[in-house]
């Protein structure tokens, strides 16, 4: 298997899987899972965001690419804590202490995915329109969860789901074109570590 066929695969799942776990399998779904073995699953396959991200970079490099990485994963970091922090359920402490966390941590991974996607637009890895839309969408998360506080968010969960939903449909569809990617010589040798 290919590295751009592992990158692609890796963006598709950072696009579904959460929204598996969470909708289908969480309390907010079905039901199958406790809130603390939701989250837990969903940190393990939320990981596929700062990995899909850093082997795209390792293709083709500028400063907005770098920095939207670093960002991506500083705000991926603190979110992952934060939701297990609130999926432990230890206490209404420590669930205020989560959620307390989470806007801030969360909206910064999208800021990291909206830098990124300035600097994707800014190569030739993706179409123009694509990493436009990449943009687009992660600017949107990122507004909606800066300006608002948790309680404000969980208020807003209409206005959240879609947000959120169009985030990961655009990395479904990097990820398509992600392993769909001709060869270049540039391409070709940054897979192969030349």
């Amino acid at each position: 298997m290919t590295d751009k066929m592992v990158n692609g695969i890796l963006f598709i799942i950072a696009g579904l899987g959460p929204v598996v776990v969470y909708m289908g399998l969480g309390p907010d779904g079905t039901g199958i899972l406790s809130m603390g073995h939701t989250e837990k699953i969903a940190a393990y396959i939320l990981l596929t965001i700062p990995i899909a991200f850093m082997m795209t970079r390792n293709i083709k490099r500028n400063n907005f690419i770098d920095v939207g990485f670093l960002i991506i994963v500083v705000g991926w970091s603190a979110g992952i804590v934060s939701d297990a922090i609130t999926g432990a359920e230890l206490s209404a402490e420590s669930d205020a202490i989560g959620k307390a966390i989470a806007p801030t941590a969360w909206s910064s991974m999208f800021l990291g995915i909206f830098i990124t996607g300035i600097g994707y637009f800014r190569t030739n890895l993706f179409p123009q329109w694509l990493s436009g839309l990449l943009s687009v969408a992660s600017l949107a998360a990122f507004a909606f969860m800066a300006i608002l506080n948790m309680e404000q968010i969980e208020s807003n969960e209409e206005i959240l789901i879609p947000l959120w939903m169009g985030t990961s449909i655009v990395l479904v569809i990097v990820g398509i074109f992600t392993m769909r990617r001709k060869e270049t010589d540039e391409t070709s040798k940054a897979e192969a570590g030349s």
